[in-house]
C-alpha cells in the first residue's frame, strides 16, 4: 500500500459526512462508508491525498463524467465534491452501492452460471451504449468497476464505477491529437489497443467487455496473471502475445458460440466504426430464450444467500434467558443405568408377549425353528431327517406287473400260479440283477408249458422247413 494512505475513520468532512470505516481502496484513493448527518443515510466517500497527484486532480476529472451522466441508469448519483485542507485530501460523495462482481465471484465459486452471465450481459451492453452515445469511453472495464445496486429497488441493477481513466472519443481526423492512453486499463481485460499504446474507440470498450463476460462465465482468462497495469512489465507483453496469437475459439472454449462471435465482431471493426449494440443484445437474448431462462432478477449470489440463511441458527443472545438450557429438562428423558446391559425389556416389546391374539396370529410364533434346542435334540432331528430321505424314494416307486392276454389263452383253463413276492428295493445292485434273471427264467418256463399243452395228440409240433434234414 502506498505510503500516503492513512486511516480517516471517525473524521467529519464539512460538518456533514462522517466517515465510518474503509470499504475499498484503489490505485488512486480510498473509499469509505460515511453517514450523512442531515439525512442520517449511508453514502460512499472517495478520498484522494492531495500530494499524490500534484497539479492533476483525479477526483475533479472523474466528477465531470458523473455530472454529465447524472440521472442515467446504472450511474451513481453525485452528492458533493471538494477538498479538505486540514486533512490534505480531496473527496467525492456518491450513492452507496453494493458489492462488485469481483467480490460476488468469490461468493459463487469464482464463476457465474450462464443465466446470471446473460442477465448481466444485457445490462452491461446497454451501459456501454449509453456512454458511447455521450461520446465518452470508459477505458477501464473490469470486474472491480462493475457493482450491483444497494437495497430492494436498486439491488438488481448493475452500475459502472471509476471514471478516473475515462475520456472522450475522437474521430480519425483527430487521431494525432488524441490523448495518451498508456495508463488506461488493466492487463487481464484491457483491449489490444491499450497494449499497443494506441488511442481507443467504442469497439475497444466492447472488446474489454467481452473479456469480462468470458471471465465471469469461465472464472479465468488464458492470460490471467497478477501484476501492475504498467505496460513495461513482462506480464503485459505475455498477455498481448496470447491475445494476438490464440484463436478466439480457444479463448472461448467450452462456452456458447455467442461469446466468440462477440469478440470476433468487435475485433473486425475499424477505429471509426460504430458497433451495432442492438445486434449484440439480440444475439444474447435469443440464447437466453433458447436456454429457457427468464429475466427474473434472481442471480447466483441470491441463491447462495438463501442457502446460508436457511442453515443459520439464532445466536444465543437472541434466545430469552428464561428458556435457555431448559430443553433437556422439559423433555421426558429415558432412565439410564450404569450397567451396559439393559435389565428390563423395552416398552414396545411388551404387547407382543402379553396379547395372546398377536402371538397366535403372528407367523413367527408358528415356526419351531425360533425356539432354542439342546445339542441332543438337534442330533435326533438330524437322524430323523436322514431316515426320511432314504425311505421316501422307496415308497414312491412301487413295481406294477401286467400280463398280455391272447385269444388262445381265453379258451384254456387258468392255471394256478405261484404267488410272487413283492420286490424289495435294496441298496445292493447285484441282488437286484439276480432277482431280474430269476423272473425271466420263470416266464420262459411258463411259456414252454403252455405251448406243450396246446398241441393235439398224435401230431408233432410244426417246425420250419429246412430245420431238420
Amino acid at each position: 500500500m502506498p505510503r500516503y494512505y492513512r486511516d480517516y475513520k471517525g473524521i467529519t468532512i464539512r460538518d456533514r459526512w462522517r466517515l465510518e470505516g474503509e470499504i475499498g481502496a484503489g490505485g488512486f484513493g480510498q473509499v469509505y462508508l460515511a453517514t450523512d448527518l442531515k439525512t442520517n443515510k449511508f453514502v460512499a466517500v472517495k478520498l484522494c491525498y492531495l500530494k499524490a497527484n500534484p497539479g492533476n486532480s483525479s477526483l475533479q476529472h472523474e466528477s465531470v463524467f458523473y455530472k454529465m451522466l447524472q440521472n442515467q441508469p446504472g450511474i451513481a448519483t453525485l452528492h458533493d465534491i471538494g477538498s479538505d485542507d486540514r486533512q490534505s485530501i480531496e473527496f467525492m460523495v456518491c450513492d452507496l452501492l453494493g458489492a462488485s462482481l469481483w467480490d460476488l465471484l468469490g461468493r459463487c465459486g469464482h464463476r457465474f452460471s450462464l443465466k446470471t452471465t446473460l442477465m448481466l450481459t444485457d445490462q452491461l451492453i446497454s451501459r456501454v451504449e449509453m456512454l458511447h452515445s455521450k461520446n465518452l469511453l470508459h477505458r477501464d472495464l473490469k470486474m472491480e468497476n462493475i457493482v450491483m445496486g444497494f437495497g430492494k429497488e436498486n439491488g438488481k441493477t448493475a452500475y459502472l464505477l471509476d471514471f478516473g481513466l475515462s475520456g472522450y472519443f475522437r474521430s480519425r481526423d483527430d487521431y494525432i491529437t488524441a490523448p495518451d492512453y498508456r495508463l488506461a486499463g488493466t492487463i487481464e481485460t484491457a483491449c489490444i489497443a491499450w497494449h499497443l499504446n494506441r488511442p481507443q474507440s467504442p469497439k475497444d470498450d466492447l472488446e474489454s467487455l467481452a473479456y469480462v463476460l468470458i471471465f465471469l462465465f469461465r472464472g479465468y482468462l488464458p492470460w490471467s496473471i497478477d501484476g501492475d497495469s504498467d505496460a513495461s512489465y513482462p506480464s503485459s507483453e505475455r498477455a498481448l502475445k496470447m491475445k494476438l496469437s490464440l484463436p478466439i475459439d480457444i479463448i472461448c472454449k467450452d462456452m456458447p458460440p455467442q461469446f466468440a462471435r462477440h469478440l470476433k465482431y468487435v475485433r473486425s471493426l475499424k477505429y471509426n466504426d460504430m458497433p451495432n449494440y442492438s445486434k449484440l443484445r439480440d444475439m444474447y437474448q435469443r440464447l437466453m430464450k433458447r436456454m429457457g431462462y427468464e429475466y427474473d432478477g434472481v442471480y447466483d449470489w441470491d441463491l447462495t444467500e438463501k442457502e446460508i440463511d436457511s442453515t443459520k441458527q439464532p445466536p444465543s443472545d437472541a434466545i430469552p434467558a428464561s428458556t435457555r438450557d431448559q430443553s433437556l429438562k422439559q423433555e421426558n428423558a429415558v432412565a439410564q443405568s450404569n450397567s451396559p446391559i439393559q435389565d428390563k425389556p423395552f416398552v414396545q416389546d411388551k404387547p407382543l408377549v402379553q396379547d395372546k391374539t398377536l402371538v397366535q396370529d403372528s407367523p413367527l410364533t408358528q415356526s419351531k425353528t425360533l425356539k432354542r434346542k439342546k445339542d441332543e435334540d438337534n442330533r435326533e432331528d438330524d437322524q430323523q431327517d436322514t431316515q426320511k430321505q432314504t425311505i421316501q424314494p422307496a415308497k414312491k416307486r412301487k413295481p406294477v406287473f401286467t400280463e398280455k392276454v391272447t385269444d388262445k389263452d381265453q379258451d384254456q383253463p387258468v392255471t394256478k400260479r405261484r404267488r410272487r413276492q413283492p420286490k424289495v428295493q435294496t441298496k445292493d445292485a447285484s441282488t437286484k440283477n439276480a432277482q431280474e434273471e430269476a423272473t425271466t427264467t420263470e416266464k420262459v418256463a411258463e411259456t414252454n408249458e403252455t405251448a406243450g399243452k396246446n398241441v393235439p395228440r398224435g401230431k408233432k409240433p410244426a417246425t420250419r422247413k429246412g430245420a431238420h434234414k
